[in-house]
């Protein structure tokens, strides 16, 4: 007797198959499978892939963080302010609009289209590749122990923790397009002519419009996912570097385009010679800042093109706050809606009724606020002389981890009597 076959089954039974499926690598097995499961699909194509999009996704990430990332590209701010703003004030208020106009939220907050869903899935699963890395990868805390921590890796991270990694990255990729460097193209050609880009975001104007509606932790969670991005550029710059003093060992004073053909010849940039590509580790931060994409692709083409697009992406001058490049506290503050909700007396009242994914982890709580009462405000109880303190704890990750896991791995900030900025809730007078 045959088996049962897909192939087989009426196109009604195949549609509802397609609705089930909640992996994009499945679906593709399948739709691919035979003629007939194609058909079957493309007629309900849209509907499929939204529900792999809700079901891969939706149920830890709020998918609006990854479909303003899609509508950011292009909308850099310098030559499409009036757009980036208006696309940014949507995103700061959507838990408004989703409560009062619930029609609207829907038409703001899902893909509009085949096309938009097609582009906010292939966006996650690249996303989901930095995921699965980091599981893997991430930095080593610097107290555990070697022999422990191999135990501890691969991570298997809680819905929180991916959650906050993930909106992390979504939000790096908005502010990657909007208020980053633009990206240069690796061409000779195309780059004749073309000037620096000089741009600071660190004014208060620039950080109100992004980071400002924030509250503090989340800055830091984008700040720790931003360390990581950073450290993947390591052994990229290490492959550039012996790849080029390879093709250069018979005439390394020399600059490249008097030795090499144009099909082998890096683009002009800050690395002209052999000697240059020490300084490839400085400009680390100017890549990070074009965003997870832009890593994505450089890690994931061949020698030549990988070589290209770091080098020509080298002549910018770029400044951002999470280079390190925070405005002042009294340019900061006040926090601009909706993290305004936070600057409220007994703020730490407040967060317990927030959903944890809202709520700060104890290790920003611990560094992040002086001693308080529950009278004072957030504003007043933030430690704001941090920041660098704050920065150190970036490379593994105290911002993403949730209280169970600091408290596992006896994370040092924890202490009771660190100088930081010990959690302390002081009566009030």
């Amino acid at each position: 007797m045959a088996k049962p076959s897909l192939e087989g089954l009426p196109a009604e039974l195949l549609i509802v198959i397609l609705s089930q499926i909640s992996e994009l690598d499945d679906l593709k097995s399948i739709v691919l499978s035979s003629p007939v499961c194609h058909r079957a699909y493309v007629m309900v194509r849209q509907d499929v892939l939204h529900n792999i999009l809700r079901r891969g996704y939706g149920e830890f990430l709020d998918l609006s963080e990854a479909i303003t990332a899609i509508r950011s590209k292009g909308l850099l701010l310098e030559h499409h302010e009036e757009e980036a703003i208006g696309l940014l004030d949507r995103w700061r208020r959507r838990e408004e609009i989703r409560q009062y106009s619930p029609t609207l939220a829907a038409r703001l907050y899902q893909p509009g289209d085949l096309e938009e869903t097609i582009n906010v899935l292939q966006l996650l699963k690249k996303l989901q590749f930095f995921y699965e890395d980091y599981t893997i990868n991430l930095p080593r805390p610097p107290w555990i122990d070697p022999a422990q921590w191999k135990r501890e890796v691969p991570l298997k991270m809680s819905d929180n923790e991916k959650c906050r990694f993930m909106r992390a990255l979504c939000r790096l990729q908005m502010y990657a397009n909007i208020l980053g460097p633009p990206e240069m193209s690796g061409q000779w050609r195309e780059r004749e002519g073309q000037v620096l880009f000089d741009n600071y975001v660190t004014d208060e104007k620039h950080y109100r419009l992004f980071l400002g509606v924030l509250p503090p932790w989340e800055v830091h969670e984008m700040g720790c996912v931003w360390s990581y991005l950073m450290s993947k550029y390591n052994p990229v710059f290490e492959k550039i570097s012996d790849g080029l003093r390879e093709a250069m060992k018979n005439e390394p004073s020399r600059f490249f385009w008097d030795v090499l053909p144009d099909d082998e010849c890096p683009p002009p940039a800050i690395i002209d010679t052999v000697a240059d590509l020490r300084l490839l580790p400085t400009y680390t931060e100017v890549l990070a800042s074009l965003g997870p994409d832009f890593l994505y692709r450089v890690l994931h083409t061949t020698s030549i093109p990988q070589r290209n697009m770091v080098i020509a992406n080298l002549n910018t001058a770029y400044l951002s706050p999470l280079d390190g490049w925070f405005p002042t506290w009294e340019d900061r503050m006040p926090l601009t809606d909706p993290a305004d909700r936070h600057c409220v007396r007994n703020f730490e009242q407040f967060w317990s009724t927030l959903p944890p994914i809202d709520q700060p982890n104890l290790g920003w709580r611990k560094l992040g606020l002086v001693p308080h009462s529950p009278e004072q405000e957030l504003e007043d109880a933030l430690n704001t002389y941090s920041d660098q303190n704050l920065e150190k704890e970036w490379p593994w990750g105290y911002a993403l981890w949730d209280d169970v896991r600091l408290k596992k791995w006896e994370a040092p900030l924890l202490r009771d009597g660190r100088g930081d900025a010990p959690l302390l809730l002081l009566p009030a007078p």
